[in-house]
């Protein structure tokens, strides 16, 4: 069956399942496989649940009704979502970067919708398998932002050749998933296919204008920059006037001085205000809704969360964590929060065989900040410990659960933050309630 035969399917059908557990009547299945399942082993079930066809691997099965054998599932996925893509043709904004990607997509998308019919990524499907997917849920929505995570070279360059977008930005380069890209270069370069695509294909790419690195970067590959700051071509630039905890703002847009209230902690997050308010800014999009809509964006995702308990006041940041946006939060707490102070910080998952001296060297940094109390938890915070009286760790979650509810802390400003295998939001009740 070619694509173009398929696309018909899709068109008649109730759109596209992966999943045999959730409703699948109607639906396209795609027999995809991973590391830890594999769709092809349940077609017969999806066949029985009524799916509309099943897309499968399995040539024994060549010749069933509703069933399509190819050799690649995940390949057909990736190329039907392209073609949709293309025929419905909406205004495509790709995002990637090391830091703050979800966070600028999610303000991307409130502030473009105050003018347009948006599509986003939906929570962090930002993958070779959730971009087709958010790909094949468009509508007729006039824009879609489109978030792009990897964690191998190519897979950027992949991406983009399956959402084709016209515009781009990366948020910033720093050291996260270095066990598959090896080094922050090898992450520029990673990150820097979005560049090439762009260059190729006639896109532009949004650079922050203080970043001398994606400046260059961009340069090397010719694509066309929109540059923000004062003197660029977006001219947008903010400072902070008070973090109480959340940023409280002066954001000035081509000259016109605006007050910005957000519900966001950290001064991290300035980048991403400012990049969303300059994808709003190349837009069209009115100042004041600008406004109203960062203003309004609370985040419910564990990143930067702000929660208030009847205990302590927590910011929990437990999606995901590298080096340096461990940094970032960390610096970011301390520039609001009186004491007494509580770090509880889980390991930092892929940073290959820089692991354990990236480990080292923060727990080093933190020894040097006014902090009152670290709780380091994680065999790779194990490893590298170093006594102290002010930290303890625990070689898992649940030590840090046992000894949380025991100690039952009160009156701490407390930061949460670990890599997404530590699941440390489970551990929100016991320094809240």
């Amino acid at each position: 069956m070619t694509i173009e035969s398929l696309y018909l399917e899709f068109l008649q059908s109730e759109g596209i399942s992966t999943d045999t557990r959730k409703e699948i009547k109607g639906t396209l299945f795609f027999a995809l496989k991973g590391d830890n399942f594999d769709g092809n082993e349940f077609v017969t079930d999806a066949l029985a649940k009524g799916c509309r066809l099943a897309i499968t691997e399995r040539n024994e099965l060549e010749g069933e009704t509703g069933v399509v054998c190819v050799s690649s599932a995940l390949e057909v996925l990736q190329k039907l979502a392209h073609h949709h893509r293309m025929k419905v043709s909406p205004r495509v904004l790709a995002i990637t970067g090391s830091n703050g990607k979800t966070t600028t997509k999610e303000l991307v998308a409130s502030v473009l919708s105050r003018k347009f019919t948006v599509l986003a990524t939906s929570g962090n499907l930002n993958n070779h398998i959730g971009v087709p997917l958010t790909l094949l849920s468009l509508d007729e929505e006039e824009v879609a932002v489109i978030e792009m995570g990897a964690n191998h070279p190519g897979e950027i360059r992949n991406l983009a050749e399956i959402a084709a977008p016209d515009m781009g930005l990366i948020t910033n380069i720093g050291k996260a998933h270095l066990e598959g890209f090896g080094s922050e270069e090898g992450v520029l370069k990673a990150k820097g296919e979005l560049y090439e695509y762009l260059s190729i294909h006639g896109g532009s790419a949004i650079i922050d204008g203080r970043d001398l690195l994606l400046l260059k970067k961009a340069a090397e590959t010719g694509v066309e920059t929109l540059v923000t700051g004062p003197h660029g071509q977006l001219p947008v630039s903010c400072r902070i006037v008070k973090q109480t905890p959340f940023l409280e703002l002066d954001l000035d847009l081509d000259g016109a001085v605006y007050p910005l209230t957000t519900k966001l902690v950290g001064a991290y997050n300035l980048q991403n205000i400012l990049l969303a308010a300059r994808v709003g800014l190349q837009f069209g999009i009115p100042a004041v809704s600008m406004i109203d809509a960062i203003g309004s964006y609370l985040p419910e995702n564990q990143r930067s969360q702000f929660v208030e308990g009847g205990r302590n006041r927590v910011i929990m940041d437990s999606y995901n964590a590298n080096p340096s946006s461990m940094r970032e939060a960390i610096q970011g707490l301390l520039s609001y929060a009186t004491p007494p102070t509580m770090l509880i910080l889980g390991d930092m998952a892929e940073l290959g065989d820089s692991s354990l001296e990236e480990h080292r060297e923060l727990v080093r940094w933190i020894g040097t900040l006014s902090i009152d109390r670290v709780l380091l938890t994680g065999p790779l915070f194990s490893e590298v410990y170093e006594p102290s009286p002010r930290m303890d760790i625990f070689r898992g979650r649940t030590d840090l659960e046992a000894y949380l509810d025991l100690e039952e802390p009160e009156g701490y400003h407390i930061l949460v933050k670990g890599s997404r295998i530590m699941e440390l939001e489970k551990i929100l009740k016991l320094i809240t309630d």
